[in-house]
This record gives structure tokens, sequence and C-alpha cells, in this order.
């Protein structure tokens, strides 16, 4: 049993925690046996940290396992209240396959609206997000409110000018959304292959994206409301655009 936060695979697990060393390692720690039990049939599990009265829900997996005290869990989680199973799991490799319908989220900072928006472009069929200077995907509070589903699209992290090159090379046609757009209702329309663009939280699309794109929408909205949460307008456009 691991009972000390300073063994070296704990520290590396929590080391997992930090964007730079995930990126660099291919990987990223998960905890809940809701998620882990769904990545382990994807074959993305490598290694996992459980207490001892849990062991019975994952010792059938063939996965190399380790039992951990409750002291170890308590530091290892992120959760308010842990259900005591960690996991190490592979980000897999991005692919340029599934372009016909995808998302590009411009600056979207919080985790929480960026797990919302991976879950609802999975429901809807949007295979590959681009990210422009957003927050890590494979952080825990982005894994937990997407359910999972960042390890079932293709999230590639880019920049402006790399995403203007996509677009003329996959002749994507872009779908900007802003308060200032057509009504997305009398949108008849658009190309095989579109992009939806989300803003910022706080600020919208950048004018570096907004200039380049083929058509502005709005949702329209009633009672004098200004702006919607970007994971719940990302969703609606989605939906209406599929």
């Amino acid at each position: 049993m691991i009972t000390s936060k300073d063994n070296k695979l704990i520290k590396f697990c929590t080391q997992l925690k930090e964007k730079k060393f995930s990126r660099t390692n291919g990987l990223c720690f998960v905890e809940t046996f809701k998620i882990i039990n769904e990545l382990k049939k994807k074959n993305l599990i490598t290694q996992i940290f459980v207490i001892e009265n849990k062991f019975d829900l994952v010792k059938n997996f063939n996965i190399q396992t380790y039992i951990i005290s409750e002291s170890v869990c308590k530091y290892l989680s992120d959760a308010k209240s842990s259900d005591g199973i960690f996991a190490i799991a592979k980000i897999h490799e991005k692919k340029f396959d599934k372009l016909d319908h995808c998302l590009i989220l411009d600056n979207i900072q919080d985790p929480s609206n960026l797990g919302a928006i991976i879950r609802s472009a999975c429901a809807f069929g949007y295979n590959t997000i681009f990210a422009i200077n957003s927050v890590y995907p494979y952080s825990y509070k982005c894994i937990r409110s997407s359910m999972g589903y960042i390890f079932d699209v293709n999230f590639i992290e880019t920049d402006y000018d790399n995403l203007l090159q996509i677009k003329q090379s996959y002749d994507l046609e872009f779908v900007c959304s802003d308060m200032n757009g057509v009504d997305i209702k009398t949108v008849s329309k658009l190309n095989k292959k579109f992009a939806v663009i989300i803003g910022n939280e706080g600020q919208g699309v950048s004018d570096k994206l907004t200039n380049i794109s083929d058509i502005i929408i709005s949702i329209p909205m009633n009672n004098n409301v200004e702006s919607l949460n970007a994971s719940v307008s990302a969703g609606i456009i989605m939906y209406l655009l599929k």
C-alpha cells in the first residue's frame, strides 16, 4: 500500500495536473470510477490508484493497480467527495479526418464552460475542436464537466495564423457567433464543411476571427437578455446548425 504523498508515483500523478508536464508526457490524471471505466474501454488507462475498500471495482481490469491510503486519496483528489479511484490516462493523437462539422474556441477561460462545450460537441456530432488561447482541456474540472468526453473528440490547440491555413486548405466555412449577427433561424444553407466559432466569456470572438468569418450569426432572445453563457450559446448553435 502506498501511504506517503512523497512516493515517486504519487509525485508523478500530481505533476500530471500541471499543463506543461501533462502535454510533455502525453498523459493526464483522472478520477472517479465512471470516467475511468469508460477510458478503460478505450484502452487509454495505464495505471490505477485505488483505496482498499474499492479495489473490487477494478480488480478485473488487467491494468497495473496500486492500493493507496485514505490520506493519499485525499491528497490526490480535486473533488469535494472522492470515490477513491484514480488513474493515469493517455491523451490520444490528434487527426484531421473529421472536419465536416467542427468547432473553434477563441480564448475560452473557464474549464467548466469548456467541459460543457465539449460534451455538447460530442452530442451534436462536432468531432473536431480547434482551440486558441483556451484553458487546458485535461484538467480535473474540464474532464469532470465534459463527463470524460474530451477523450472522444479531436481537440487541437492552434493559433490564428494556422487556423487561417486550415480554413483555406480544407475549404471550411467559418460561422461566427456574435450578438450583432443575423438571426440564426434565417440561415438556410451552409457548406458541407463548416466551423462554428465561440468566443471568450466576456469579450466574445476576437476581430482576427470575425474578420475572416463567412457569416456572423446571433441567437434571438427575449426579455432584454443581452447574452448567454458561452457553453449554452455553443450548445444551441451547434444543435440548430447540425
